[in-house]
């Protein structure tokens, strides 16, 4: 027996629970089965090589995720003494084998492992919380540490229903971009912010000095990317928002994805030129002390007519 559910994209059919999702049947998308093993198992399918990772970097918790490319074709997803996982060369099947009890593997799987599967699938990424409005989804795209969680947050607390929160898939569209859902999670620092209000989401675990929650509300569908905010906030920046030209430069450090050959990045970036086309790119600035509220007041001012300035220090 096998759950079913969906995310970036992807049909998952797993033999075991994902915590905080429920079941969807995710018809027509591209699957990955997910199973559980051992390490002592994952050991017995790596087929190890002596080449420089894919892609390493540190993590929010401030784990470190390696991915490699085996021999045979495989790839594995190394998370410190956290888990493995090991995809198979045609990519449709993914060994997860952690290496301690707890839920520290799955939020790994969940945020960083299977959103790196769908740009392996064929989907672009842009490292940005986002949200359905009426008219599309908004993406929050911001450095980590800034705040996208939390504005996303407050954008929830109005209705918006969230789309991801860190990772938004994007596949191109005859009408521009759309934005898949991701999983129904969210990290919130436990010293940056206080719980959000229990009909917004639901605290599942706390993990790292991170609270792991759940949304209440989700998008269920792929919606049309309709406006991107860059998003800054530091001393000495003012509350504002403006309206950005039409070019895809201001999007490229946000920008996810793995080593390709050059008509993947020539696709990667037709796909952010086409953002640029599709969707509104304002710039969304304040500074650190501005309330969620009063930058959301301007997310929603954005969305919904033309941006326009509020004075610095205004209170909302």
């Amino acid at each position: 027996m096998h759950d079913r559910y969906a995310a970036y994209g992807l049909q998952l059919r797993s033999d075991f629970p994902l915590r905080g999702m429920t079941s969807e049947l995710g018809d027509g998308l591209p699957s990955l089965q997910l199973e559980l093993i051992t390490p002592h198992e994952l050991d017995s399918k790596w087929s190890a090589v002596e080449q420089p990772p894919l892609w390493s970097g540190r993590l929010g918790d401030g784990s470190e995720l390696t991915i490699e490319r085996g021999r045979r074709g495989e790839t594995l997803f190394a998370n410190g003494e956290i888990a493995r996982y090991q995809l198979d060369p045609g990519g449709r099947r993914l060994a997860c084998a952690p290496a301690e009890p707890g839920w520290a593997w799955q939020r790994t799987l969940l945020g960083k492992v299977l959103s790196s599967i769908g740009v392996m699938r064929g989907y672009e990424a842009l490292h940005a919380s986002a949200v359905d409005s009426p008219s599309g989804a908004v993406a929050i795209a911001a450095p980590t540490g800034t705040g996208k969680t939390t504005l996303a947050l407050e954008l929830m607390r109005r209705g918006w229903p969230l789309i991801a929160d860190d990772v938004l898939a994007l596949a191109p569209s005859p009408s521009g971009p759309v934005a898949y859902p991701g999983t129904p999670h969210m990290n919130l620092s436990l010293l940056s912010a206080s719980p959000p209000p229990r009909e917004v989401a639901r605290t599942i675990a706390l993990l790292d000095g991170d609270r792991w929650l759940v949304a209440r509300r989700t998008a269920r569908e792929p919606r049309p990317l309709r406006t991107v905010c860059l998003f800054a906030r530091a001393p000495g920046l003012t509350l504002d928002v403006q309206r950005l030209p039409r070019s895809p430069l201001p999007l490229t450090p946000y920008m996810l994805g793995l080593q390709g050959d050059g008509e993947r990045a020539r696709r990667r970036f037709g796909i952010y030129a086409d953002i640029a086309d599709a969707a509104k790119l304002v710039r969304l600035t304040g500074p650190e002390t501005a309330r969620p509220s009063a930058l959301a007041d301007l997310v929603e001012h954005a969305v919904c007519g033309e941006p326009a300035a509020v004075p610095a220090g205004a209170e909302r």
